[in-house]
């Protein structure tokens, strides 16, 4: 699925280069989450709060195809791993990230606001790291699935608009782990 998107965007960064006008691309970042890990052993359930946490940021480019339907890649990372201290010696390094390629709709509310959707796929990707005395190899998973997105734009000038949004992705779940990816994001468009 990296493949598949990472081809989509070169194409489309490719045919958006013969026609400028309509490529942006643009940034997003988002709060770091309290995350936490809870297991059970001996029927005593012990939870356990992230001692690091990363910063999730976002990438994106699209090609606007009229006024008001873009088609739009992106990736999702962590910067990183967040870290948890599970049992005295040993540490669980947990990091996900995510590639997308959707389809935008845009409603103009006036000159400066609007709102947008996005619907498409997206490939979530999950990395644990055990760390400690005798511990187990490292693990990751793969996932496909429905991507969608809700927000608001604010055009800043002709070329730069602030946005807000709402990204759903789902949940990673391996084992007993479950990883939400659900984001708000405030991010940054650039058009060219």
């Amino acid at each position: 699925m990296k493949k598949f998107v990472c081809s989509a965007l070169v194409v489309l960064t490719a045919s958006s280069l013969a026609h400028a006008d309509g490529l942006y691309a643009g940034v997003n970042i988002s709060p770091s989450e309290d995350g936490h890990v809870s297991y059970t052993e001996k029927g005593v359930t012990t939870q356990h709060n992230a001692v690091q946490k990363q910063t999730p940021f976002a990438v994106f480019a699209g090609y606007d195809l009229s006024p008001d339907w873009a088609l739009e890649g992106g990736y999702r990372g962590s910067g990183g791993s967040t870290s948890f201290d599970i049992m005295p010696g040993y540490q669980l390094k947990v990091r996900t990230s995510a590639a997308y390629l959707a389809a935008r709709g845009t409603w103009k509310l006036n000159d400066d606001w609007s709102l947008f959707g996005k619907a498409g796929l997206a490939r979530s990707s999950l990395k644990l790291d055990i760390r400690g005395q005798n511990a187990p190899p490292d693990q990751s998973m793969n996932k496909t699935g429905l991507y969608l997105s809700a927000g608001a734009s604010y055009v800043v000038s002709k070329d730069v608009a602030l946005q807000v949004e709402l990204e759903r992705i789902g949940k990673l779940n391996y084992e007993g782990l479950s990883v939400g990816l659900n984001r708000l994001a405030l991010g940054v468009r650039f058009g060219f």
